[in-house]
């Protein structure tokens, strides 16, 4: 019986390239962040759910959300965000996508009405050179 095809690293690497310098981190709190890296290993990149987890017997979406908000205000503070230059909405049916962008990083926040506690996510973006040039 023949062997199930398996592709591997090198086999990727060789079709696509390098790939993104990314790690997870798992938070006590209960959520995962993800990172991506630029060359010169600076954060690019963060993801994390919309909503904070909780263990309360009835879940407040709004305040999850602040709770997730506040997590990011202390991860990357305003400070270091730099001055607010714009912000808006898009929406495109059942999806919508929430956006404030700095002079140094962007934040969006992405939702699915299907999924209203599901798949949302909050994606800060820095703006340096070297992020820029990782991207693809």
């Amino acid at each position: 019986m023949p062997v199930a095809a398996q592709l591997d690293s090198a086999a990727l690497r060789v079709k696509y390239g390098s790939p993104l310098n990314r790690e997870t981190f798992h938070m006590p709190a209960g959520f995962d962040l993800v990172v991506d890296y630029g060359t010169n290993n600076q954060v690019c990149k963060l993801g994390v759910p919309a909503l904070m987890p909780t263990n309360e017997q009835v879940s407040n979406a709004a305040e999850m959300k602040q709770r997730m908000y506040s997590f990011l205000a202390e991860l990357v503070p305003y400070s270091m965000r730099g001055k607010e230059l714009n912000q808006g909405a898009m929406v495109m049916g059942i999806m919508s996508t929430l956006f404030v962008e700095y002079e140094h990083v962007t934040v969006v926040e992405t939702r699915d009405d299907n999924q209203p506690c599901g798949n949302n996510t909050i994606t800060v973006t820095f703006k340096n050179g070297n992020c820029q040039k990782a991207d693809r």
